[in-house]
């Protein structure tokens, strides 16, 4: 079988390969530490299952809007605008099967072939994964190790922006090492941004995994809610990994792009 060029751009998530190997073990009796996949070892709560039965016997079942439930939607926004300070509405939200799938559509929707993407090395596979697949070159930047954690170094970083630089993905937290920028750090970025007009994915599947004080996020910062796209998911603040739910916030017309990749791939 002859396959299309392109897909041998396409990576994958080796994390998988491994949690196969590792649940190989496990039957075989083998204790087994997982650090390999961001699971969680708590089920999800009780009052969640419950209210997904009680509608599922309700009858709500059937298709909805590509944007997804309006009611989900106008949730998310009210409580995204009270974290992250900025007034998000129903307008501003399109529900995703999941945060993995809104990589693809962001650089989909924002990219155009040859052109660059700075991403997180280490990091996120997948990041690197769309950027090749769908015609772009994957720029990666790295955190430097400080004193207590690790730091963004923002000179490196605008030395590497070209010309041909569109985008941006900042993973705050950071997955593998776990990183938060500071405020400063995230200032910094900000304003790398607006100089070299540049838009940005806010991968914050672990913005509210936190033991103590407030998050920040990049969007709060003036100028940052018209160019960044945050990437929210379910799977870790409410422990629903397997349940596949997430959503796209941020500038309206950047949202109904995603609503309209959203029907061609019926998510």
């Amino acid at each position: 079988m002859e396959l299309a060029e392109r897909i041998s751009r396409l990576g994958t998530e080796t994390a998988f390969a491994v949690s196969a190997e590792a649940a190989e073990l496990a039957r075989s009796g083998k204790k087994v530490y997982p650090f390999h996949l961001g699971d969680m070892n708590i089920p999800t709560p009780e009052n969640i299952i419950e209210a997904t039965i009680k509608a599922m016997k309700d009858g709500k079942t059937g298709y909805c809007s590509n944007y997804g439930l309006y009611e989900l939607r106008e949730a998310l926004a009210e409580d995204v605008s009270k974290s992250h300070g900025v007034p998000y509405s129903a307008k501003n939200v399109a529900i995703q099967p999941g945060g993995k799938p809104l990589i693809g559509k962001f650089i989909l929707a924002m990219m155009n072939p040859g052109d660059e993407v700075l991403y997180p090395n280490p990091g996120y596979p997948i990041y690197e994964s769309q950027i090749n697949f769908h015609g772009g070159k994957a720029i990666p930047y790295r955190y430097v190790e400080g004193k207590d954690d690790f730091k963004l170094p923002l000179d490196e970083i605008e030395k590497s922006i070209t010309p041909k630089t569109r985008l941006f993905i900042l993973n705050d937290p950071q997955n593998p090492l776990g990183a938060q920028c500071t405020r400063e750090e995230l200032e910094g970025l900000a304003q790398i941004v607006l100089r070299h007009n540049l838009f940005v994915l806010c991968d914050e599947a672990y913005f509210d995994m936190r033991y103590e004080g407030p998050a920040h996020s990049l969007v709060s910062l003036p100028g940052m809610a018209e160019r960044c796209l945050i990437l929210y998911t379910f799977s870790k603040k409410y422990a629903m990994t397997g349940w596949r739910l997430g959503a796209a916030i941020g500038p309206e017309e950047l949202i109904d792009t995603i609503a309209k990749l959203n029907v061609n791939d019926e998510s």
